[in-house]
Order: structure tokens, then sequence, then C-alpha cells
């Protein structure tokens, strides 16, 4: 499985991710025109990783400052993933960044966090 690096745009978010050291990053904003067209493929390839066992704690980042509701539904559907992958005993960490002084996003990470059980989900402050 190949690294997939997909550069930030004004509407969509910087894409990161590396199987061999199991680091994913999302960061800026999404609300692509098409959000399956943009999510699609690299999230192919997270979920296959996500179905292999994971040797040691993979970390998924996410920075957003925005995003749309049909970007919140991959989200939701990304972290379920890690969330059953989590279960067969594979271990994940999430980091939810936000700034200190941005309430909604604090509240949608801790909406998120509500539907995880064996996935850590750490939410971060700047």
């Amino acid at each position: 499985m190949e690294k997939i690096d997909i550069a930030a745009t004004a509407r969509t978010p910087l894409l990161s991710f590396d199987p061999a050291t199991g680091q994913f990053l999302l960061e800026g904003e999404s609300y692509p025109e098409d959000t399956k067209k943009f999510y699609d493929t690299p999230l192919s390839h997270v979920y296959s990783f996500l179905e292999e066992s994971v040797p040691s704690k993979a970390v998924f980042s996410f920075k957003l400052k925005y995003f749309n509701s049909s970007s919140a539904k991959v989200l939701m559907d990304l972290f379920l993933a890690i969330e059953e992958s989590a279960s067969r005993g594979n271990p994940f960490k999430i980091e939810w960044h936000y700034a200190s002084d941005d309430d909604n996003m604090q509240e949608l990470g801790e909406e998120f966090a509500e539907e995880l059980d064996k996935a850590e989900f750490e939410m971060v402050a700047f």
C-alpha cells in the first residue's frame, strides 16, 4: 500500500496517509464540490488498511477548521470503520484538534467521540 499525499485547496483539506507508520492527517477545510469523488479513492486505501492487523498504534489526526454535512458523513463513516478495527484489537488513537475559542468544532469532536468505545479519542485544543 502506497503513501497518499493530497495537497489542500480552498475547498478541500490536506489528506496524508502513510500506511507504513500508521499516520493519517486531515487538515484544513472540507467542502468539496463532489465529496464522494474527493474522498472515495484515498479513503478506500485507508479502509483497506483498517481491515488488516495493525502492529503498532495508528494515529488519525483531524485538524479541520470547517466541514460541510457531506464531509461530516464521511468523517463519521471513517470513525466507525476505525472503531470496528479497534474492536478487533487493533490499537488506534484519534486526535481531534480544534482552536480553543471554537466551540462549534469542540462540540463536533465531542459528538464524534461519544460514538466510539474502543478507539482512543483525544480532544486537543490549541
